[in-house]
């Protein structure tokens, strides 16, 4: 599979049968006989690198052997991952273009009510990253409990890549205890956002625990919460033992969803195939590498999955 990046120009091609097929009535919805019996696009709501890119590449080549089609990443960024989302809903719904999408990420922007995300059509859930809060390896700042007597006297700085679900997840853990913050943004991608912490530009940053831990093992970082239940890191703090059960409630989720009005017989197929390609070794050992939390659902559950996200967002709106 070649590495495709679209511009929205180019991505507009997808969209060109849904301004024809609106004048003469959708023509060209496939049937689920004969599905799949061309290649299948997966769109990318960032550009290349990252999370997302890295699920859906290896989704496509495990796809590809499995649905005995081509099955195409194609990125294209923009909007803080809506600009994707924006164009596939307005496509035919065919089966044949589907996108990851950062649903935390569109329910907290300016672009949450002009994008119906009711009326996708839901298709699996991947993945499900925790987040963890980091400071400098050299910071005295140990506990949440540290952060609270700190932020009593000033402000706790955090580093902040944009309106995400990092984002949010700090927003939350600061409200929740009562601690006083500011966000610095302006930092592209989480290695930047750790040399600021490292460095003492700002007091900490929350970002998956994956990244965290590797950052450091680089020794540039410290982790001292975690964002589940029961933390999956030895020593450190969680949303059970602070009591505040809402923090295990964010994480990044990898959910696909397809055009509104997508054929329940196809939605199923790929429903089908998503989950099953999520429990094959080859995808399970390149979770294990690079230290994602698979969690693969089915089309209710990750329906599901973004109803709970939203009744969160919803629920702490009035923080923002």
């Amino acid at each position: 599979m070649s590495e495709k990046i679209m511009t929205r120009r180019g991505v507009l091609s997808i969209g060109a049968t849904f301004a024809a097929g609106a004048l003469i009535g959708r023509p060209h919805i496939a049937s689920a006989a004969n599905y799949p019996d061309r290649p299948i696009t997966i769109l990318i709501p960032y550009g290349p690198g990252g999370g997302y890119d890295s699920y859906a590449r290896e989704f496509a080549s495990v796809l590809t052997k499995q649905m005995k089609v081509n099955v195409e990443p194609v990125n294209l960024p923009g909007g803080g991952g809506a600009e994707a989302i924006f164009q596939l809903a307005q496509d035919n719904p065919t089966g044949y273009h589907v996108s990851l999408i950062n649903t935390l990420g569109i329910l907290l922007s300016k672009n949450r009510q002009a994008i119906h995300l009711d009326k996708l059509t839901w298709i699996a859930n991947l993945g499900r990253d925790p987040f963890g809060l980091a400071v400098s390896a050299k910071s005295s700042i140990n506990t949440p409990e540290d952060l609270q007597k700190i932020g009593a006297s000033r402000p706790i700085s955090f580093a902040s890549s944009g309106t995400d679900a990092s984002f949010f997840a700090a927003k939350v853990f600061c409200a929740s205890l009562g601690i006083g913050s500011k966000f610095i943004s302006g930092y592209k991608g989480s290695v930047n956002s750790a040399v600021a912490v490292a460095r003492g530009d700002v007091d900490a940053v929350v970002y998956s625990l994956s990244t965290l831990q590797n950052l450091q093992s680089a020794g540039l970082i410290r982790t001292i919460f975690s964002f589940e239940d029961k933390s999956s890191i030895p020593g450190i703090e969680d949303a059970t033992s602070v009591n505040k059960p809402d923090l295990a409630n964010i994480y990044e989720s990898r959910p696909i969803v397809a055009p509104p009005g997508l054929d329940p017989e196809i939605a199923t197929i790929l429903s089908d195939n998503f989950v099953r390609a999520a429990n094959t070794p080859e995808v399970i050992a390149w979770a294990t590498k690079i230290k994602t939390v698979l969690n693969p659902l089915d089309k209710k559950g990750a329906y599901e999955m973004f109803k709970s996200e939203e009744r969160l967002v919803d629920k702490w709106q009035h923080i923002f």
